[in-house]
């Protein structure tokens, strides 16, 4: 799951070539030699020819998102991530593991995010984690409202909503969203992907 930066430059390209390099390619987009390859193909896709003065302008600022990759095998789960869209091995209500933010009050304006410029600074945020999982087990991947929101509802109430019951159809998602946002989750884009085991 990929989640660009609204101010970056063309970040939704950027969150796409992200996304297809981890789950088309089979690639570990945040790998410094694949990730220096992913960079040259956003600039092949956005440096067109006749673009407006001011999209000329944003280019070389760049594009940045958010990123968490999820890989489940039969022997176990890795789990590679930046910035503030978050993953959770989730056990019933129970959270096994949440990251790279665990609290609600670490999420910011300014996240650690994955970037199109040359040379930035790509390893110092990554957060891993993995382990085993068992059967029934649930992985939810989140963008950062979400993730803030499942995170403010466990540390107040002791325990996860039932997230998956929330995902069945998009109907059942767009009620929560909506629901949510009346209780104080952030107006933001919203997605979650949802693994069962």
């Amino acid at each position: 799951m990929a989640d660009g930066a609204s101010t970056s430059a063309r970040s939704e390209v950027w969150s796409e070539i992200l996304v297809n390099a981890f789950t088309r390619d089979g690639v570990d987009p945040l790998a410094p030699d694949v990730l220096d390859r992913l960079r040259q193909a956003w600039w092949k896709q956005v440096a067109r020819p006749g673009l407006p003065w001011w999209a000329v302008e944003k280019l070389p600022q760049g594009a940045a998102a958010a990123f968490v990759g999820l890989t489940v095998r039969e022997t176990g789960y890795r789990v590679r991530a930046i910035g503030d869209s978050c993953l959770f091995h989730l056990r019933g209500e129970e959270i096994l593991l949440a990251g790279p933010l665990d609290r609600a009050d670490r999420f910011s304006r300014f996240p650690a995010l994955i970037t199109t410029r040359p040379h930035a600074a790509a390893t110092v945020a990554i957060w891993e984690g993995g382990g085993s999982y068992d059967a029934g087990d649930v992985f939810v991947l989140a963008t950062d409202a979400m993730a803030k929101h499942l995170l403010q509802d466990y540390q107040t109430a002791g325990r996860l909503l039932p997230v998956a019951k929330y995902l069945e159809s998009p109907e059942a998602f767009g009620d929560f969203v909506a629901r949510a946002r009346e209780n104080g989750m952030d107006n933001d884009d919203t997605t979650a992907c949802v693994v069962q085991t």
